[in-house]
């Protein structure tokens, strides 16, 4: 998980548009070209095509959505907040979906964890050569788990990644690596192991 660089809203996601609304099924549905126009316009611009917890590549639209960070039955006010959204894959092992299915995050558990919006994620995590989150930090482990960004898949992807870096090291740059990597995704991985030492 990395910080994401909000910016404006696009012109076209404005009050009169949303604002006939009130649920978010009449906004995708009555304004889907608006919809669809915001999760790109989030997921390309924003997050350079990762998700917003993962940091998974994404390189099909159709597999990502638009999460609300804070769920909208815990706030109308920021049911239709563009610096609300963060556009996640659409996975219930981890990120979004597991947070608000499977973890099921309650009101009261925001305090506890890093919100991508709007701290420095990149730097309280440390990622182990196994690709695994590791700190002690009270809030790192709180949001490790619940959006499980431990999860085996996610680490052996983490893993991979830092496997290439260190084949790359004797070779390439550090900017050489992270461009070769931009498509891979892990972004705050790839970082912290073109800054070490090996």
């Amino acid at each position: 998980m990395r910080r994401i660089n909000k910016l404006t809203s696009l012109p076209s996601f404005n009050g009169k548009n949303y604002k006939k609304c009130r649920t978010w099924q009449c906004f995708h549905e009555k304004y889907k070209d608006i919809f669809e126009e915001t999760r790109l316009q989030i997921l390309i611009d924003e997050q350079k095509q990762q998700c917003g917890y993962t940091e998974i590549y994404i390189n099909d639209e159709r597999d990502s959505h638009i999460d609300h960070y804070i769920k909208q039955e815990y706030s109308n006010v920021l049911r239709f907040d563009w610096d609300n959204y963060i556009v996640a894959t659409k996975d219930y092992d981890f990120g979004a979906n597991y947070k608000d299915n499977i973890y099921k995050i309650k009101k009261s558990e925001y305090k506890d964890i890093f919100n991508p919006i709007i701290d420095n994620v990149e730097e309280y995590f440390y990622y182990d050569e196994l690709g695994m989150i590791r700190e002690d930090d009270g809030k790192v482990q709180k949001t490790i788990e619940v959006f499980n960004l431990n999860d085996e898949y996610l680490q052996e992807r983490r893993k991979k990644i830092i496997t290439l870096i260190r084949g790359y090291k004797n070779k390439l740059s550090n900017n050489d690596i992270k461009l070769a990597l931009e498509s891979s995704g892990f972004k705050s991985v790839v970082n912290q192991y073109c800054k070490e030492e090996h």
